[in-house]
């Protein structure tokens, strides 16, 4: 049984990737609807920042026990769209 601050953590991060497939489902599936629309890049990019964030609160032993997942990436992509906001390549979210 996981304990109950991993729990919390990967709620949060279902949560958030649960809003980025509402997004994409309401915005559209296609990377032009993304390029050409901030509200949309915004709508993307603040839950992304979040489950890198949440993503770093995980404790090594659970990233260690999952390493099927890049903890390491997620985490990295978080740090490029905060620090690299106005220059990001928005390719990189074709992802999403």
């Amino acid at each position: 049984m996981l304990e109950k601050r991993t729990r919390k953590i990967l709620l949060a991060i279902i949560k958030h990737c649960n809003i980025i497939e509402e997004t994409k489902k309401y915005f559209g599936n296609e990377y032009k609807d993304f390029e050409n629309n901030s509200i949309y890049q915004n709508a993307i990019l603040t839950p992304v920042t979040q489950i890198g964030e949440l993503v770093k609160r995980l404790s090594d032993d659970f990233r260690q026990a999952h390493t099927e997942i890049p903890w390491r990436n997620i985490a990295g992509m978080r740090d490029i769209v905060v620090h690299n906001y106005e220059t990001i390549d928005k390719l990189i979210m074709e992802c999403c």
